[in-house]
């Protein structure tokens, strides 16, 4: 087994697994790619299997396009076999299908969107633990080898070739010059020419450091065009006076406002057929689940805490005030409608509302809801945004502006995780607690940008 690194990713991941490879590498460890490595002409497959079962770990790159990769299962298999360590990095906020989930149920997730730096560096020490890095591994035989193994074999042939000239200098010598001409006796005689001795092997020297500018240019080309505003915020937070820095900025700007589906006209004024809306019964937007038990929180973080209750109260009262005007547009009702909004979206509720703002429903072609307050077609005041079954979060349930949580609210995941307090651009600022899915306090204190800044205790 070598302490190669072996990347596990979809061909449509190429540039992000590319950029976590040079990061790697950068750090010293050898990384071994399929679209890099595998020579021309060399049978892809049985490259592969050789590259896993030569491998000192496998790290799988795991996104959408992995989700519905059936090359990336056969290569997990392989390393399953190989008893080879695998660490799986998410690019992207997205769950796993039930085959990956039944291969990676017992392994840690290391997520790349949240912070990439962050995450690269608890990547690098995960596979320390694995496999020594490359120059390591390689540095300390090299000079002592060179000094101990081959000098004496070096010496010995100068030795014999100094005897042979010796004797070969005695046979033919030329006749002896006048007394007067020889030297006088204790002054040394011209030195012989000495064969060459050969070079002793030098330590290869450490690999360059890496190009900060390609290190950026790649980072970049591996979230531009991911749609995900994690990615592109992790960009910013690792570069945010950096060339792309205003691209990104852009980026968000846009990705913050739902651009339309382009339907035909008939559509902006015919109501939504009555089937399609949800019926008034417990929905996903209105049914508020069950509140993680009460902690010892710091007086700060309960204060805030409580006010994200409150929030979160007046937020599905909204919400279910909007399902009743979704309805009314659905059935027909005058002042009632459905709208094409930006970001492949639906409005149903009062059109007098649209702008100048009012509740209702916004239904996505990624399958998340919305219901709540609304204006110029975003996500706006208090509200209850509801994602779709492959979505890590669950519910965001607060206070929004321009379609991001900003103010107090409660955030559920999926695996039953709480995030409460105040919240900013869509990320916990200000105080706040995270609770496990038993309802137990696993932190609390003062966020910034999404990250624990200031830990705190209780009474």
């Amino acid at each position: 087994m070598s302490n190669k690194v072996f990347l596990s990713y979809s061909s449509k991941d190429a540039k992000i697994a590319s950029s976590i490879c040079l990061a790697l590498e950068a750090r010293g460890h050898r990384c071994w790619m399929s679209s890099r490595d595998v020579k021309p002409g060399e049978n892809y497959q049985g490259a592969i299997v050789r590259a896993i079962r030569d491998a000192g770990v496998m790290v799988m790159v795991f996104s959408t396009n992995a989700n519905n990769s059936d090359e990336i299962k056969k290569e997990l298999a392989l390393a399953s076999q190989s008893r080879l360590m695998v660490i799986p990095v998410r690019a992207e906020d997205v769950l796993p299908s039930e085959d990956f989930t039944y291969e990676l149920a017992t392994r840690q997730w290391i997520d790349l969107f949240d912070n990439w730096e962050r995450a690269i560096e608890q990547l690098g020490h995960q596979i320390d633990h694995a496999v020594p890095r490359a120059a390591e591994a390689q540095a300390p035989a090299a000079v002592p080898l060179a000094r101990t193994n081959r000098m004496p074999l070096f010496a010995g042939i100068a030795a014999a070739l100094l005897l042979t000239a010796a004797g070969g200098f005695w046979l033919m010598r030329p006749p002896p010059p006048p007394r007067e001409a020889m030297p006088p006796p204790g002054v040394a005689q011209p030195a012989m020419a000495q064969p060459a001795m050969a070079q002793p092997v030098m330590e290869r020297p450490p690999p360059p450091a890496m190009d900060p500018a390609r290190l950026e240019a790649d980072l970049w080309d591996s979230v531009k065009d991911s749609g995900d505003t994690a990615a592109l915020n992790s960009y910013l937070a690792k570069y945010p006076g950096g060339l792309f820095s205003a691209a990104a900025k852009a980026k968000l700007a846009s990705l913050s406002k739902s651009a339309p589906v382009v339907a035909p006209v008939a559509t902006l004024v015919k109501p939504a057929p009555k089937a399609e809306v949800p019926a008034k019964t417990e929905s996903a937007a209105v049914a508020a689940p069950d509140k993680p038990s009460a902690a010892n929180l710091n007086p700060l973080v309960q204060q805030a805490v409580d006010m994200a209750r409150k929030a979160e109260s007046r937020a599905r009262e909204l919400a279910a005030k909007a399902e009743d005007e979704s309805r009314m547009a659905g059935n027909g009702a005058p002042g009632f409608g459905v709208t094409a909004e930006r970001g492949a979206a639906q409005r149903l509720g009062r059109l007098a509302t649209r702008v100048t703002g009012g509740v209702a429903v916004i239904s996505y072609a990624n399958g998340d809801r919305y219901a709540g307050g609304t204006r110029n077609g975003e996500r706006f005041g208090m509200g209850v945004y509801t994602g779709a079954e492959a979505r890590i979060y669950r519910e965001r349930v607060g206070q929004f502006a321009a379609d991001q949580l900003s103010g107090y609210a409660v955030v559920y995941r999926r695996d039953g995780r709480v995030r409460i307090g105040q919240w900013k651009d869509g990320g916990l600022n200000g105080y706040g607690a995270v609770y496990d899915a038993q309802g137990r306090l696993v932190e609390q204190g003062l966020y910034n940008n999404d990250i624990l800044a200031t830990p705190l205790t209780g009474n």
